[in-house]
């Protein structure tokens, strides 16, 4: 009997290490499962919107709303007239961006060139 306790008490550095390595496993395990379930639903959520999307393709017929033909061709011209509009003034406000550099390039010249006159004038009063 006592050479039975005797290997219990010798053995037990060993059994707290085969349960250390079981949580350390369960734990590892839990970790794994968690990160496949979040890809799993991450993918199912990819499947669900391109089956909604492949609907979406399949009803092209039928539009959510009806407009007559008339309305429908009074918007596309308005929308071309707002391209048009929308270009103009892109193009306009360009404009008045690389003129308002153009203005201050000018004035930084102006600005350089007399700091220039000055220390010439500079030079010749002292030297």
């Amino acid at each position: 009997m006592t050479d039975i306790w005797v290997l219990v008490e010798n053995s037990w550095p060993v059994i707290l290490f085969f349960i250390g390595l079981i949580i350390v496993y369960l734990i590892i395990r839990e970790i794994r499962v968690m990160y496949t379930r979040t890809t799993e639903a991450k993918t199912d959520l990819e499947k669900e919107k391109i089956n909604l999307m492949r609907t979406d393709m399949e009803q092209k017929g039928r539009p959510f709303f009806r407009v007559s033909p008339e309305k429908l061709q009074e918007i596309k011209v308005v929308d071309d007239e707002n391209a048009l509009l929308e270009t103009d003034i892109f193009a306009r406000h360009t404009e008045v961006e690389k003129r308002i550099e153009r203005l201050e390039n000018k004035v930084q010249v102006a600005k350089l060139d007399r700091m220039v006159e000055k220390i010439k004038r500079e030079e010749e009063r002292i030297g």
